[in-house]
C-alpha cells in the first residue's frame, strides 16, 4: 500500500510498508519494513490497539539507535534504520495482546538538530491509512 502524507507545508513523501496484514503464531516474530521515496530524518513506528488511540512504540533517528517510549523496549519491539529511506520494526515473541495495527510515519527536520519524539508528527486522520500491518495472533 503507498500513502501520500504530507506533514507541514513544505514536505510530502510516499511511504510504503510490507507487510499489508499478516498473521502469526504465538511466540513468533514478524518484521514490518517502511520504505519511503526520499530521504529523511526520522521515522516513527506507531500501533493502534483494538479500540485504542495510536501509540507512539519509538522514534528513529538514521545512524543512531532508536528511542522507546517508556511502554515499549528494544528487546520487544527492535528497530533498524540502515539508511535515511528504510527502516524495520519487529514485533518479538507474539503474543494475543500484539494484534494491533502498526505504521511507520516520516519527518523531515534540519540536518543536526536533535529533535526525536518531541517532534512526532501531528497527522490528520483523514491521511492515516484505514489497514497496514495488523496482526491476528492465534493462541
Amino acid at each position: 500500500m503507498n500513502i501520500s502524507l504530507e506533514l507541514g507545508s513544505v514536505f510530502s513523501a510516499v511511504i510504503s510498508q510490507k507487510p499489508s496484514r499478516d498473521i502469526c503464531q504465538r511466540g513468533t516474530s514478524l518484521t514490518i519494513q517502511c520504505q519511503v521515496d526520499s530521504q529523511v530524518t526520522m521515522m516513527f513506528w506507531y500501533r493502534q490497539q483494538p479500540g485504542q488511540s495510536l501509540t507512539l512504540i519509538a522514534t528513529a533517528n538514521q545512524g543512531s539507535e532508536a528511542t522507546y517510549e517508556s511502554r515499549f523496549v528494544i528487546d520487544k519491539f527492535p528497530i533498524s534504520r540502515p539508511n535515511l529511506t528504510f527502516s524495520t520494526l519487529t514485533v518479538s515473541n507474539m503474543s494475543p495482546e500484539d494484534s494491533s495495527i502498526y505504521l511507520c510515519s516520516v519527518e523531515d527536520t534540519v540536518q543536526g538538530t536533535d529533535q526525536r519524539s518531541k517532534q512526532e508528527p501531528q497527522l490528520p486522520s483523514t491521511q492515516l491509512p484505514s489497514l497496514e500491518a495488523v496482526n491476528f495472533v492465534y493462541p
